[in-house]
């Protein structure tokens, strides 16, 4: 029932599309008419979707939330091949042992987390932090419609609520091109201590640059983003105090997957 909400957008500007076409409109004055009716439907839904999510504040970050997208966020990632099996992909290369204490950094809605809870097993703990309230309450409303132990909390990577060396293992998912271009963000992984000293940081960024007609994308970009579009990945992570890094693989030859160590 939950997927098929995601249906009724695209049906609504549908319908009125058709509509408009049946009283005589012209094609594109009718799909015009149609988009300045319907957006603002979905984007009063998208609203009241993230109020009744949660209504906690959210942490205080340099970076870029994405409060806003909570509500479609786990119906988006799939659509631009960010699914379970890249989710999946991501933890084979991390190598979760059971009983392991994993920390989620920019957890979103929590696919990633609760992944990794079950690999973790019983004796494992799996926490997913994330400035956004809205990605908070989206993904503890999620872990509990699965029967997920995952845990969640509203933090920012600037500030880890935790103390040191009580992780075996952080997750870093696309969450690096959300930072400004510093490394005190990332540095929060390494410099506070939140990992134990065998403890490993897994990362998944762009991992090389990307070329169109001769030209850089990166340049269109600003900050860690244009930095790790040029493939400055590693040395930023090298920036932010770990010393040990390695790119395991890749992922739609533009995603790269890294450990790193401190």
């Amino acid at each position: 029932m939950r997927g098929l909400l995601w249906l009724c957008p695209p049906l609504m500007l549908a319908g009125a599309f058709l509509v408009f076409l049946y009283l005589g409109f012209p094609m594109l004055a009718a799909l015009f008419i149609s988009l300045l009716i319907v957006c603002p439907v979905i984007a009063v839904y998208g609203i009241l979707r993230i109020r009744g999510l949660s209504r906690e504040p959210g942490a205080r970050t340099r970076g870029m939330p994405l409060n806003w997208a909570a509500p479609f966020y786990e119906w988006y990632c799939p659509k631009i091949g960010l699914g379970r099996s890249f989710r999946e992909r991501t933890l084979e290369f991390a190598g979760i042992r059971p009983g392991e204490k994993i920390l989620d950094v920019g957890c979103g809605t929590g696919v990633l987390t609760r992944m990794a809870k079950e690999r973790g097993g019983r004796d494992g703990t799996a926490i997913g932090i994330d400035p956004a309230p809205a990605m908070i309450g989206a993904a503890r409303k999620a872990a509990s419609f699965e029967g997920s132990r995952a845990e969640f909390r509203v933090a920012a990577v600037e500030a880890l609520p935790f103390p040191d060396d009580c992780f075996d293992l952080v997750l870093s998912s696309l969450m690096l091109h959300h930072l400004p271009p510093d490394p005190e963000g990332p540095g929060s992984l390494g410099g506070q201590g939140i990992l134990r000293p065998a403890g490993v940081c897994w990362l998944t960024s762009t991992g090389r640059s990307i070329r169109c007609g001769g030209h850089s994308h990166g340049r269109f970009f600003s900050g860690i983003l244009q930095s790790q579009l040029g493939g400055g990945t590693p040395e930023f992570i090298k920036e932010a105090g770990f010393r040990e890094i390695e790119r395991k693989g890749g992922w739609m030859k533009i995603l790269g997957f890294w450990s790193a160590r401190k």
